[in-house]
């Protein structure tokens, strides 16, 4: 669903005029900032900018709008002319919420299943007795008793039947049947009206969620055609080996692009939009600046072995040792996870490099990092166990039981979420110390998408990182899958790859052509301060961009 859009006029100077609609802009007193009112509280809203009123209009920065309102802080030097705001609803959809002959996707399945239902199966039991005996019979004797027409037909206006009728939740019948939350949500807020056939159309999507079309789908859409074009940021490919160190001097200070990346482990940008690379055998932390530059910002060359001396120093003077982790704060420090020296360390914005966590040894399968902006707190994790600093209690175990972690992130509720790769599973670590799995099963089997996050299986997942709104995206490293779980707890598929090198789909919007591999071997994903999201794939060395801006047709 969209919002129609108000008008700006002149270097973001005044208002033009404001068509009657949900949706407003004004200028606020922060210059070259556009201030949205009225948008979707789970939405996205795009600011777009034209030379004429008529167009042509080019979209120029997108903010999420998770209350309802949005800021878009745009170049005060730029160009003028006229801006206009669009906004898309990536939550709710309305209805009709009846369905349709094209919603029955697999109509070989639910025949069977409702001809023949199990004893156990008390949705199906409940919908047979609700059908009628002319559908019973096309459904009993498909394929063959009807034309396909005919049975859809039949089988959607009895069902559509159960739609418009009284809810028919009930937690008996619905055991062993995974309800999303607002499934839940809604079953538990003794719905009336149109939610009532909300409720309905939702639970047979839950139970049969391979047979039937979801209608949130619509959501999902207005997700991916609120992201653009995909493009490699960093690394070239040329590599020695997965293991080796294949920095070349000569790269450094030239196009990001044309330099060799060592199994890098995580990318991350500060608010200028430089971009940080934690490039792991070649022992170094790289940067990237907007202008698509590259240079060392901590470690030596070759490094790897030594520690170096542990007092604060030009962060370029030091060696480190399998960087497996970073987390940069928007002024441009940074924090690095130095694996086998054992180190969390620290480095200004003057390039100073300092230690703030000494593990005594080197940290076992060393990965994810999170730092506190007052450097207060920090977690890291140490292969089957998260580490928690604090300034006043030192070092801690905080969280046990784990396979071997990836990185974590923090949800928008300030919860800590850890990615498991051997578990192939993401837990979110509550305040009581309950670990509730967000995504993911424990064989790394079963669902796909459109499924529940926790009922599909994710190949050794590797990475998870939050977006605004309290979706998230997932990678995997043997699958070199890109995954997003939406606020109703849904996955879907982002892009796919293989683990033997797959790199394609520059240029183009990044959700089309999904038969096309065009990853491998993702280790982390993070977003910059324009939402764009970052993608890190290791073993050849690269850094992919996912341009937050419309890019679909």
């Amino acid at each position: 669903m969209r919002k129609p859009f108000p008008l700006l006029v002149g270097s973001l100077a005044c208002v033009l005029c404001c068509r009657a609609s949900d949706l407003q802009i004004s200028l606020p007193s922060h210059p070259g900032e556009i201030a949205v009112q009225g948008a979707y509280p789970g939405g996205v809203v795009t600011v777009e900018r034209a030379s004429r009123v008529e167009g042509a209009w080019t979209p120029v920065r997108s903010v999420f709008s998770t209350d309802g309102t949005a800021r878009a802080v745009l170049e005060a030097s730029g160009p003028g002319g006229f801006f206009r705001a669009r906004a898309v609803d990536l939550e709710g959809v309305s209805g009709p919420w009846t369905l349709e002959s094209a919603d029955i996707l697999d109509l070989a399945t639910m025949a069977a299943v409702l001809s023949a239902p199990a004893d156990t199966d008390g949705v199906s039991l409940y919908l047979v007795s609700s059908l009628s005996s002319s559908t019973v019979a096309l459904l009993s004797g498909y394929p063959g008793s009807a034309s396909d027409a005919v049975v859809l037909g039949a089988l959607v206006g009895d069902l559509n039947s159960v739609i418009r009728g009284p809810a028919f939740y009930d937690a008996d019948r619905f055991f062993g049947v995974p309800l999303s939350p607002s499934t839940l949500r809604l079953a538990e807020g003794a719905p009336t009206g149109e939610a009532v056939q909300r409720l309905n159309r939702q639970l047979l999507e839950d139970a049969y969620p391979a047979a039937l079309r979801q209608k949130r789908a619509a959501a999902f859409s207005n997700f991916t055609h609120s992201f653009g074009l995909l493009s490699t940021v960093a690394g070239n490919g040329v590599i020695t080996c997965v293991s080796c160190n294949s920095w070349v001097p000569e790269a450094e200070g030239g196009a990001a692009t044309s330099a060799p990346l060592s199994s890098p482990h995580i990318s991350m940008a500060d608010r200028a939009g430089n971009i940080y690379i934690a490039d792991k055998r070649a022992h170094a932390i790289r940067k990237v600046t907007p202008d698509g530059i590259l240079t060392t910002v901590a470690g030596i060359d070759p490094g790897g072995g030594v520690m170096g001396d542990t007092n604060p120093a030009p962060a370029i003077s030091l060696p480190l040792n399998n960087p497996n982790g970073i987390w940069v704060r928007g002024d441009g420090t940074f924090y690095i996870l130095d694996r086998d020296n054992g180190l969390i360390r620290k480095v200004d914005t003057d390039g100073i490099m300092s230690v703030m966590v000494d593990y005594g040894t080197a940290i076992p399968g060393g990965r994810g990092l999170w730092v506190s902006p007052d450097e207060s707190l920090l977690y890291f994790s140490a292969n089957s166990q998260v580490m928690r600093w604090d300034s006043t209690n030192g070092l801690s175990s905080y969280a046990t039981g784990f396979a071997a972690l990836g990185n974590m992130c923090m949800d928008p509720g300030g919860r800590l979420v850890v990615a498991d790769a051997t578990r192939n599973q993401v837990v979110r670590l509550e305040p009581d110390g309950t670990q509730t799995v967000i995504a993911g099963t424990p064989t790394g089997t079963g669902g796909g998408d459109g499924w529940l996050a926790t009922e599909t299986g994710l190949s050794q997942v590797r990475g998870v990182w939050f977006l605004p709104n309290g979706g998230f995206f997932l990678c995997t490293d043997n699958a070199s899958q890109l995954w997003y779980v939406d606020t109703d707890a849904h996955i879907h598929l982002l892009g796919d790859g293989d683990n033997s090198g797959a790199h394609a789909g520059d240029g183009e919007w990044f959700y089309s052509h999904l038969s096309t591999h065009k990853f491998s071997n993702i280790r982390a994903m993070t977003t910059d301060y324009e939402g764009n999201l970052l993608i890190t794939e290791s073993n050849l060395g690269y850094v992919r961009k996912i341009q937050f801006l419309p890019g679909g047709l």
